[in-house]
């Protein structure tokens, strides 16, 4: 528990002047855990003894994973704005850019045997998941004067809350109710954690964002959120999609028989062990303002 706190500690440190800054720092933070991430869930393979992702495989899914996440200018209307601080106006990918990924890996398989259809499908559904989940964190950031600030710490805040009740929540039902008693949630994808438990984080979560929301995006003219029902409903979903955003990449580890994607945090696992709620929803958030924009 002590090295998670001081890792944990070390991570605010290291990662508050990217997210603080926003703008062409945010795009940098965004391209290196795009990096980390790709890293992660490609060799997860290598880590579970089985046959190897090839290594022209992580050199195309970086480039097309950039190139989704940031895009070019007059190509696309998802490119980042190069020439104002690199922020992001709309959330979306690049259907030329996706086509081309889908294409490539495909006839990747064709050719090399090494490199099955199973590895194809892998290969896409995972570099997509991350592209889209880290599109939305430089998405949020990018609402100007410090909103979009505010909309990344809203996300962290009920995504944390969550986690942080949902497991001591599990822990006192196991300790009042005992291990025949508490409803497990998903015992193939993950053991421990419970129903009781998910249902207090998701509580919790819920009250968490709707105080923020209540106290500072009421003061916050140009976000299309202003009504205590809409901070209400979102808070809802970033809390129950982030426990679902940790049993999907649970699932991953579960299927390959690894505990973690990486060591690089010590006593976290891997960056994907850390951000595997936050990654989706940054998605949910981003395509929840991006919806209400679109209709207001």
């Amino acid at each position: 528990m002590k090295t998670r706190i001081i890792t944990g500690a070390i991570l605010v440190l290291v990662v508050s002047p990217f997210v603080g800054f926003g703008g062409y720092a945010m795009a940098a933070f965004v391209a290196i855990l795009f990096g980390i991430g790709m890293y992660e869930l490609l060799n997860i393979k290598k880590k579970a003894n089985l046959e190897k992702i090839p290594i022209y495989i992580y050199i195309l899914s970086a480039i097309f994973g950039l190139l989704m996440i940031f895009d070019i200018p007059y190509i696309s209307e998802y490119a980042i704005d190069y020439t104002n601080n690199a922020l992001l106006y709309n959330y979306g990918i690049n259907i030329l850019w996706l086509a081309l990924f889908i294409v490539t890996i495909f006839t990747a398989s064709l050719f090399d045997e090494k490199y099955s259809l199973i590895d194809v499908l892998y290969t896409f559904t995972t570099i997509i998941y991350l592209v889209i989940g880290l599109k939305g964190l430089l998405y949020l950031r990018s609402y100007e004067n410090n909103q979009g600030l505010l909309l990344v710490i809203y996300v962290l805040l009920v995504t944390c809350i969550t986690d942080i009740f949902a497991y001591f929540g599990g822990m006192t039902c196991y300790k009042i109710l005992g291990n025949d008693k508490v409803h497990k949630l998903n015992e193939r994808i993950s053991p421990k954690k419970t129903i009781e438990g998910t249902i207090i984080g998701t509580i919790f979560g819920i009250i968490a964002g709707f105080i923020f929301a209540m106290c500072l995006f009421n003061k916050v003219e140009s976000l299309p959120i202003h009504h205590w029902a809409i901070y209400l409903l979102l808070s809802f979903i970033v809390s129950i999609v982030g426990q679902i955003g940790d049993l999907i990449l649970s699932s991953i580890k579960r299927y390959f028989a690894v505990k973690d994607y990486s060591k690089l945090l010590p006593g976290h696992g891997g960056l994907l062990d850390r951000i595997d709620s936050l990654l989706i929803n940054c998605m949910a958030t981003a395509t929840f303002l991006s919806l209400l924009t679109f209709f207001a």
